[in-house]
Order: structure tokens, then sequence, then C-alpha cells
């Protein structure tokens, strides 16, 4: 209760505090910033992003959702951004659900295993990411209304770190209950197949690592871009993760402000104008580079990837174990048919 009573306080000084900002302030240092370093940034988050994708696209394929193209899911992934940006408290994963559900080697997954990639993809980066976050908060220990966040990335660390041990020492008996649950429950958990494949998970590990530092980097521009200390970027990386755990506005609008901008003020000496400016520039950031690259991705997935036609196959194994990220990024992986050839033949899922 007392800790409840605590963060409604910390969370209505942080709007005071907002309320105090010179709005004009904050629109020159945007408008003032430097637009070359403003173009890196936007790069960096397009690289970190497309990682990220394909990341993805391992732990689907480790989880049962065979001969999706490389080139498909990078596609996906950018639409599924592009409605996480538009819509609250990240609902744009159900459209990546519907998207894969429309190609062939969805359909024949199942929706269940589709969730189950997508619950064991989000599992490894809230580990990566929350070590991150960890490392910084205990290194650098977050200022003013951030300081006690340091514990909620300790618990996040622990709650993933406990549930991959149990995932792969538990012995996981069959589920109980009607038929169709039971089969639901069997699926999901093929689908998260990459928290217990070694080579699969590594590979994501080692892509969800390269996706944080791209993504570091590109509030690293930007700080730079406004006059900001670029330094501050592992705090402002950390304050953001953290406050978009708890359900806001798409994007995380309006949260992360009331959490960065007191942070970054108490931390490096910046002016409220100048968080300001910061936090509506990293939302402005991945706002448009989503929303662009999204729309694109979506009027090529509805020429005919989503039909299976076309595209550079990710090399999954027929048990659904993880290929090396150098087989997955070959334009044809050892075995699979050539282009235009009968895909092979797999039980149909009724996810």
């Amino acid at each position: 209760m007392a800790a409840a009573v605590a963060g409604i306080a910390v969370a209505g000084l942080a709007a005071w505090g907002l309320t105090q900002v010179d709005a004009a302030a904050a629109g020159a240092a945007l408008t003032g910033a430097d637009p070359r370093l403003v173009a890196a940034a936007l790069a960096l988050y397009l690289v970190g992003q497309t990682v990220s994708g394909a990341m993805w696209a391992v732990c689907q394929g480790a989880g049962g959702v065979h001969r999706l193209p490389l080139g498909t899911a990078l596609g996906m992934h950018w639409v599924s951004r592009a409605a996480c940006e538009l819509l609250p408290a990240s609902l744009g994963e159900a459209v990546r659900v519907a998207l894969v559900r429309r190609h062939p080697a969805g359909a024949r997954a199942g929706g269940w295993r589709i969730a189950g990639g997508i619950a064991g993809y989000k599992a490894i980066d809230a580990a990566v990411t929350g070590a991150a976050v960890l490392v910084v908060a205990l290194a650098v220990p977050l200022p003013g209304p951030a300081g006690g966040l340091r514990w909620t990335a300790v618990g996040s660390v622990a709650v993933v770190a406990l549930a991959a041990v149990a995932w792969r020492l538990v012995p996981r008996r069959p589920a109980e209950g009607p038929g169709r649950v039971r089969r639901a429950l069997a699926r999901l958990g093929e689908g998260a197949g990459v928290l217990g494949h070694g080579p699969a998970a590594r590979t994501a590990t080692v892509l969800g690592v390269v996706a944080l530092l791209a993504r570091v980097l590109s509030l690293c521009a930007l700080l730079a871009a406004l006059g900001a200390p670029p330094q501050a970027a592992p705090v402002a990386f950390s304050v953001i993760v953290l406050a978009g755990i708890v359900p806001a506005a798409p994007g995380g609008a309006g949260t992360r402000e009331l959490v960065l901008v007191p942070a970054l003020v108490m931390a490096y000496g910046m002016t409220s104008a100048d968080a300001l400016a910061f936090s509506l520039a990293v939302q402005a950031t991945a706002l448009a580079s989503s929303l662009v690259v999204g729309l694109v991705a979506l009027a090529w997935l509805a020429t005919g990837p989503l039909t299976g036609r076309g595209g550079d196959l990710v090399a999954v194994p027929a048990d659904g174990a993880g290929a090396p990220l150098s087989a997955a990024l070959s334009p044809r992986a050892p075995g699979a048919p050539r282009r235009g050839g009968r895909p092979p033949t797999t039980p149909a899922g009724t996810g």
C-alpha cells in the first residue's frame, strides 16, 4: 500500500514538473537539431529493428513455423511495429499473428505455434534487455523518479531466468482439461521451442544484443543532435524500457515523459525543455520509421509474399530446430525446395 501511494506521489510530482516545461523552448530545440545526426539516428533505429525482425524469424522457425521467407518475416515485423506505434499496450502483436496466419507456412503451423514463437522471442528479448538495463541501473544509479525502477529490472531478469530454468529442467506433463485446451497448450509450448533449443536461442540472443546496441547508438545520435551529452544514452535507454513496462498510450507516449524528463534533468543537468525535446524526438523517430517502412512492407506483402511466392527461405530443419544465422540468411536453405517447387507437407495447426 505504501509503495502504491509513493508511486502515485512520484507520478504526480513528475506530471507537475512536465507542466513547468517551456513548450516553445522544446520546439526550438527540435527545430535546431543537427539534421545529419538525426538522419544517423533514424538509420540506426532502422538497423536495430531490422535485426530484431531477423531475431523473431529465428524464434518462429525454431517454434515450428517452417519455410517462412526471411524477407517476408521482416516485412511482417515492420508492419507489426507500425501497428504497435498506433495501438496502445502493444496490441500490434495481434497484427503480427494475423499476418503470419495469412502465409502458407503460418497456416500450416497454426495460430498457437505462432503465438508461442512470439512468446519465445519476447522472452529472449526481455532477458537481453533486462540484463542490459540491470547493468546500467547498478553501474549508474537511475536518478529521481527512475531510482526505484532498478528493482523492476531486477525482478524482470529474475522472472525470465526462473522461467527459462523451469522450461529446461522441469518435466512438462501433458496439460489437463478438455482436448482442445490440451492441444492449444501443447502447440503454444512447441511454438516457444526456441527456449529449449541451444543453437537457436544463442543465435536469437546474439541478434538481440546487436539490435540493442543499435538502439542505444540511435539514442546517442539523437542526444548529440540536440546538443545534449551522448553519454546519457544508456540511462535514457534504461528509463525508456522500464517506463514501457507499464501499459500506456501507443508507443509509450506519456508514461515515458513522466520518468525520462526528470531523470535526464537530475542526472545530466539538461534543461527540462531539452529533455522533453529528446523524448519527443525518440517518439518521432520510432513513429516515422515504423510508419514509412511498415506501409511499404504492407504494400509489398500484398503483392504476393503472403501467398508464399518469392523471398529467401529461412533455414529451419523439419524437426523445428533453429538453424545458425549464416544458414538462416542464405538465399536458399540446404535441402529446401527451389522456388516454385512443391512445399513439404506439414500437419495443419488448429490454433
